[in-house]
C-alpha cells in the first residue's frame, strides 16, 4: 500500500475539495475571477475559496497550539459614527512546521518581524481589510492557494502532475469524502465559536487575496 494513501491533507485542503458546499458558484459560467473544484463540474468564487482555506489553515495553527492570536483595537468616534480599525497579530508558539499549506503560513509568521497577520476596518458585519496582497509578508493573491493545495494534494498521492498540468486522482480523492465533511463542520463551529477572530481574517485573507484587482 502507499503511504501517503493513509496521510490527511490539511483542513484547509479539505475545505477546497469542499468548496461547493460553502462558496458561491455560478452554473455554467466560468468568468475569470472563477475556479473549478477538483473533480466536480462546479466553479466557485476564487477570492472566496482563497479566504476560507487561508482563515482555517490560521485557524487550524492555533487550535494544534502553533499560533496564538492577538487583536488590537482602535476606535475614533467620527461626527455621525464610529470608525473601527482592528489589527491582528500572531505569536508563535511551536515553530515545528506541519506539512503543505499549514507549514508554509506558519514559516511566515516565523519570518515575520512583527507577527503582524492584517488589518481590517469596518464593523463586524462590515469589515473590509485593507487593501494589500500579502499576510504575514507573504504573497498570497489568488492562485497563491490553488497551487499550495496542488503541492499538498501531490504530498498525499492524490494527484499527479503531467506535462504541466494538474491532474487530480478522483478515486482518491473520493475516499476523503468523510474527512471533507468534518472540516465543514469544523469550520462552521469555528465561525460559531469565535465570529470575531474568523470574520477579521476573512476580511484580511479575502482582500489580500483579491490582490490590486480588487475583486472581492
Amino acid at each position: 500500500m502507499d503511504p501517503k494513501a493513509d496521510r490527511i491533507p490539511s483542513v484547509g485542503c479539505l475545505l477546497f475539495l469542499a468548496a461547493d458546499q460553502l462558496v458561491a458558484h455560478r452554473p455554467n459560467m466560468v468568468p475569470f475571477y472563477m475556479t473549478r473544484v477538483p473533480c466536480k463540474r462546479v466553479w466557485v468564487h476564487s477570492v472566496h475559496l482563497s479566504a476560507m482555506v487561508l482563515a482555517a489553515t490560521f485557524l487550524s495553527l492555533q487550535e494544534s497550539g502553533h499560533l496564538s492570536f492577538r487583536i488590537h483595537d482602535e476606535s475614533r468616534r467620527m461626527p455621525a459614527y464610529v470608525s473601527t480599525s482592528l489589527t491582528l497579530y500572531a505569536e508563535v508558539l511551536n515553530p515545528t512546521l506541519p506539512p503543505g499549506l499549514p507549514g508554509e503560513l506558519l514559516s511566515a509568521a516565523i519570518k515575520s518581524p512583527d507577527g503582524r497577520v492584517g488589518r481590517a476596518e469596518g464593523s463586524l458585519e462590515h469589515l473590509q481589510g485593507t487593501h494589500q496582497a500579502y499576510v504575514l509578508g507573504l504573497i498570497v493573491q489568488y492562485p497563491y492557494v490553488k497551487y499550495a493545495v496542488r503541492r499538498e494534494l501531490a504530498q498525499v498521492g492524490a494527484s499527479t502532475k503531467s506535462w504541466g498540468a494538474f491532474r487530480p486522482d478522483c478515486a482518491r480523492i473520493a475516499l476523503l469524502e468523510a474527512a471533507c465533511a468534518d472540516a465543514i463542520r469544523w469550520w462552521k463551529q469555528q465561525q460559531a465559536d469565535a465570529p470575531r477572530l474568523c470574520t477579521l481574517l476573512l476580511a484580511i485573507c479575502r482582500t489580500a487575496s483579491a490582490g490590486p484587482r480588487g475583486d472581492v
